[in-house]
């Protein structure tokens, strides 16, 4: 190769050369490249708790979880995955913490010391995220799965008085909803529907306070349709239970009025 060719093609590649070191530090400095650095469980559970007492919830949950990372068989790796799902919890990080308790169920499945602390974390959850009974109620009915799963595996829990507690306001909720929607069926005047419905807070949600409405709100769908010993039987087991209620004075009314009506006499 003659000294010209060699000038000529070293003045081809140089331009090239630069092109790519210019790529690559502008990729450098768009993204940050972590580094790995291995810790001993102990130093990255120190890192974590002091990210955790800053309230820097973020950094002190992906902290705990690198122990289960970097040490997956050390003592602190459980600890670690329940402490990110508390973190996370604690951030109204819901999702993330749902996603590390499932993990950690799945994982551990016999661990009978520390599942139902997770059931009820997992529980919290949802149950912080239930919304006006207008609303959409799946975190009302995720809540009430979680809390039912730990009733029924661990009734023994030191977790069990409080989510008793909380499922009294879930099924307030779930039972809410129900009767919103019955009393929407029921300006419509589709009183099938509406039966439905009522029936289902009737049967499911029986320690609820909807339940003297759900019955009152039964004897009327069953008048609008001519049931009149239906409308009896809602009517007597308001009498029953709820005999001081106004929701069974309602229901006797309408049924002295509207049910003598129907018959042509007296029931």
């Amino acid at each position: 190769m003659t000294k010209y060719k060699k000038i000529k093609n070293l003045f081809v590649f140089i331009p090239f050369l630069l092109l790519i070191n210019c790529a690559i530090k502008e990729r450098m400095e768009a993204t940050a490249v972590p580094t790995y650095v291995e810790k001993p469980p102990e130093l990255i559970w120190q890192d974590a708790t002091r990210y955790l007492r800053n309230k820097n919830y973020t950094e002190a949950a992906s902290t705990f979880e690198e122990i289960d990372k970097q040490h997956p068989y050390s003592k602190l790796a459980k600890k670690g995955q329940v402490m990110a799902a508390y973190t996370y919890y604690v951030a109204n990080d819901y999702a993330n913490s749902i996603f590390s308790i499932d993990r950690f169920i799945s994982l551990y499945p016999a661990d009978k010391k520390t599942i139902p602390y997770m059931l009820y974390l997992k529980g919290l959850c949802y149950y912080e995220q239930i919304k006006d009974v207008n609303l959409d109620q799946e975190p009302s009915r995720k809540a009430k799965y979680a809390y039912q799963a730990l009733i029924k595996k661990y009734p023994n829990s030191k977790y069990i008085k409080d989510v008793k507690k909380k499922m009294l306001l879930v099924n307030d909720q779930l039972a809410a909803q129900e009767m919103n929607i019955g009393r929407y069926y029921q300006k419509k005047n589709r009183h099938l529907a509406a039966i439905k419905r009522f029936k289902v807070v009737v049967e499911n949600y029986d320690t609820t306070a909807q339940i003297p409405e759900a019955l009152y709100r039964l004897t009327q769908s069953y008048l609008s349709l001519g049931i009149i010993q239906e409308a009896k039987k809602t009517t007597s087991v308001l009498a029953y239970n709820y005999k001081k209620s106004n929701w069974y004075k309602l229901s006797y009314e309408l049924l002295k009025k509207y049910g003598y009506k129907k018959n042509g006499k007296k029931s």
